[in-house]
C-alpha cells in the first residue's frame, strides 16, 4: 500500500510525475513572462528592504550612489516580479554588479539556463553597456553554485557555464 501511495506522487526513481514537473515549469515560465511583460519600468516605489541586501558602499556622491540606487531599484523590481518567492528566494548585487540568486527548491534544473538568460536581459536594460554576471545557487547551507551566466556588453554574447559538482 505504501508503494502505491508513493507512486501517485513519484515515479520509480522518486522523481515527481510529469504533471507535477509541468506545474513547476509552468510556474517558472509564468515568472519569466511576468518579468518580460512588466518590462521592469523605472517607476519604483520605496524599496522592499533591499538596502540590507546590497554590499555596496557609497564612496562618494557621484557614480557609486547612482549605481547603488539603480541596484536597489533592480532588486525591488525583481522582487515585485516574484512576490511569493516561487522562483528566487534571495537576490544580492555586489560592487562589481554581479547578481547572485538563491533559487527556490521547486525550480527545475532544466529551467535554470532560461531563467538566467531572462535575468541577464533585464539586467542589460537596467545597466546598459556593462559586462554582467548572474550566479545561481541552490538553497543549501552554505549555498551551492548551480551555474554562471555572463553577458559581454561589447559583443552582446551570452554564455552559461554549469557548476561542476565537487
Amino acid at each position: 500500500m505504501t508503494w502505491q501511495r508513493r507512486a501517485k506522487h513519484t515515479d520509480r526513481h522518486r522523481a515527481p510525475h510529469k504533471g507535477v514537473r509541468l506545474r513547476r515549469v509552468a510556474g517558472l515560465c509564468w515568472v519569466e513572462v511576468t518579468l518580460l511583460c512588466i518590462g521592469w519600468s523605472t517607476t519604483v516605489a520605496a524599496p522592499f528592504e533591499a538596502s540590507h541586501l546590497l554590499p555596496v558602499q557609497a564612496r562618494g556622491t557621484g557614480a557609486a550612489s547612482n549605481l547603488r540606487q539603480r541596484q536597489v531599484e533592480f532588486l525591488h523590481q525583481l522582487r515585485q516580479a516574484d512576490p511569493r518567492y516561487q522562483t528566487i528566494d534571495k537576490a544580492v548585487l555586489n560592487e562589481q554588479n554581479e547578481l547572485g540568486v538563491i533559487l527556490n527548491r521547486q525550480v527545475e534544473m532544466d529551467a535554470v539556463r532560461a531563467l538566467m538568460r531572462t535575468l541577464l536581459i533585464q539586467m542589460a536594460k537596467a545597466f546598459p553597456g556593462q559586462d554582467l554576471t548572474v550566479i545561481a545557487y541552490a538553497p543549501t547551507q552554505p549555498p551551492m553554485p548551480i551555474g554562471t551566466a555572463r553577458l559581454q556588453a561589447r559583443t552582446r554574447k551570452m554564455t552559461y557555464t554549469p557548476a561542476v559538482p565537487q
